[in-house]
């Protein structure tokens, strides 16, 4: 009988062979977690970055209907969405400090003609504010207040337009006075031929700016103005998600008022 011989590997052999796939393994698995690692925190950014947007949007679309009035064409300084320290468009330092003044602030309200009656109701009556990490809005409050230029008068309904659950709204600012793009204020009686400023200058540029020079008593003044929205938030599940979107926006309607 003939023997057939077999060889096979030896015990270092074998060894070895483990050692390498170990390794190959090892570096698959490596760049396999990280893989997973940097898409979840691509997803969690992009799902961040769309509802910060889509809350911007919803900001912006609004406080762009600041002041409409439907019978402004007959006199624009009757506007009762338009009134000054008490409908119109109005930024507050935060929901603690809800009468403060300032031209920055975490809470803008205003007003506007949404169901076309001219008169002000109670469904006429908006905002956004920042309250505990959650963006409110203000849907209606009560036309009957002396003041609706305030953050926290009360009967005023305000309703939720984040969760809180998903993401923590860790900033909110509405800025009037933006460097790059400022609200500006017009006085219509200028030029006069008189110096209003005090400088020795006869209608010069600071006398046509109100924000500048003070208005007198019965002059026309226009505002037309910018508002800078700043938002930055985080994922409620992991806080080290973190995004910040800005943008400006011209309210349409200006302010037209007899001093």
């Amino acid at each position: 009988m003939r023997m057939t011989h077999h060889r096979g590997f030896s015990l270092i052999e074998l060894m070895i062979s483990l050692t390498i796939g170990l390794i190959v393994l090892g570096a698959a698995s490596t760049v396999y977690v990280s893989t997973v690692v940097n898409s979840g925190a691509s997803i969690s950014a992009s799902r961040l970055n769309q509802e910060l947007t889509t809350l911007m949007s919803i900001m912006v679309q609004d406080i762009r209907r600041a002041g409409y009035w439907r019978d402004a064409a007959s006199d624009p300084t009757q506007n009762p969405f338009n009134t000054f320290d008490v409908t119109a468009l109005a930024v507050r330092p935060s929901t603690a400090d809800p009468s403060g003044v300032g031209s920055s602030g975490q809470c803008i309200l205003y007003a506007y003609d949404s169901n076309e009656s001219g008169l002000l109701d109670n469904e006429n009556l908006f905002g956004f504010r920042l309250n505990n990490g959650v963006v409110e809005m203000r849907l209606s409050g009560v036309n009957t207040n002396p003041r609706h230029d305030l953050c926290s008068n009360a009967g005023d309904r305000w309703e939720p337009v984040t969760d809180g659950n998903l993401v923590r709204i860790t900033s909110l600012t509405f800025d009037t006075r933006d460097a790059i793009a400022p609200s500006t204020c017009l006085n219509a009686r200028e030029p006069d031929g008189l110096d209003n400023g005090g400088d020795s200058g006869v209608d010069d540029v600071r006398e046509y700016d109100c924000y500048d020079t003070i208005p007198a008593s019965g002059d026309l003044t226009v505002e037309t103005r910018q508002i800078s929205i700043s938002i930055e938030g985080v994922l409620a599940s992991d806080t080290d998600v973190r995004v910040s979107v800005n943008q400006l926006v011209r309210v349409r309607n200006d302010l037209v008022r007899r001093r």
